[in-house]
């Protein structure tokens, strides 16, 4: 009995030493970040900062936080912000975020109010840290510009990634978002007769991402190609489904041509009319589309991205935005 007393105090104690060690560690570098941060011009205040969670955990916690990158315009303000990190495994991180916090990027600055706020990551415990899964989860969710106090909600909002088992170098993305109410000024511009309901339903996307290289903390991913399985748009009575594969043109711009269906398409056909993105004359040519299908409700069409523009068919939409790095 004597001997396993002592057995578990030398094991208690040891691995007391160990989180001692590896907590201050874990500071120590972690202020080496911020002040390499800072040499970088990205600064950082807060009024506290420190390791918590003996014996299990290494939690930093940070209160009063403040970070700026004037060179890129980006301002971030939290009451706090905290990270957690069983101790045993500390490379997987969890970060949770206040109900409210302060987003500037250039001259838009909006207020963001959530009643949960959490992120996890996950990476392969090697050196390079390679990405292997990823998750982030926001509910009640508010963006409120301080300008034109115009909120956009969102009831849940879902976003993962994961790796591809058979290769590093891709990775699935997967968005959910749940009831979206956009703002009523943008409402009443896009659909000013209100046919379609103040709510968006539900919007998700499943993506495979291709990038040139694995993802890790050695060099920034680069893109290269995009595998868009489906994204799906619930909009009252209008389904709008997209597929397809885009690769980068020369200009970083998307390439290729994606499979659309959008179900009570004319819904759907007068926002794109009051966005300015379609002309009331196409109305009939996308009608004749229908025919084939025998469903006049139901446009099945090709959405083409060719020479940096996107065409529905032959009508031209809209400049293609750049996606890929050049």
């Amino acid at each position: 009995m004597r001997g396993l007393i002592i057995f578990i105090l030398c094991g208690f104690i040891g691995w007391g030493g160990y989180w001692v060690v590896g907590s201050t560690t874990l500071e120590s570098r972690l202020n080496t970040a911020f002040d390499e941060a800072a040499n970088q011009g990205i600064n950082l205040q807060y009024s506290e900062f420190g390791v918590q969670g003996f014996p299990n955990r290494f939690d930093t916690v940070m209160h009063d936080v403040d970070l700026k990158i004037p060179a890129e315009g980006i301002a971030w303000q939290a009451p706090w912000f905290t990270t957690a990190a069983l101790s045993y495994k500390p490379w997987h991180l969890i970060a949770s975020w206040p109900e409210t916090q302060t987003l500037t990027v250039g001259d838009f600055t909006t207020d963001i109010l959530s009643s949960e706020m959490q992120a996890s990551v996950v990476f392969e415990p090697d050196v390079s840290l390679p990405l292997e899964r990823s998750q982030m989860v926001a509910r009640d969710l508010q963006i409120k510009p301080v300008a034109t106090q115009q909120t956009l909600s969102i009831s849940e909002l879902f976003i993962a990634t994961r790796q591809n088992p058979n290769t590093s170098e891709t990775h699935d993305l997967l968005i959910s978002l749940k009831q979206i109410l956009p703002p009523a000024d943008l409402m009443a511009a896009i659909d000013p007769e209100q046919k379609l309901p103040l709510h968006l339903s539900e919007f998700r996307s499943d993506t495979s991402l291709e990038f040139a290289g694995p993802v890790n903390r050695i060099a920034p991913p680069v893109l290269k190609a995009l595998d868009l399985r489906e994204a799906k748009l619930i909009w009252g009575n209008a389904i709008v489904t997209i597929g397809g594969r885009l690769t980068p043109d020369a200009s970083g711009r998307p390439d290729g041509q994606m499979a659309l269906k959008i179900q009570n398409w004319r819904d759907i056909f007068q926002v794109l009319v009051s966005t300015g993105l379609a002309q009331p004359g196409w109305e009939g040519a996308l009608s004749a589309l229908t025919l084939s299908d025998g469903d006049p409700t139901t446009l099945n069409a090709p959405l083409l991205f060719r020479d940096g523009q996107i065409w529905l068919g032959p009508f031209p939409l809209a400049q293609a935005p750049v996606l890929f790095a050049g």
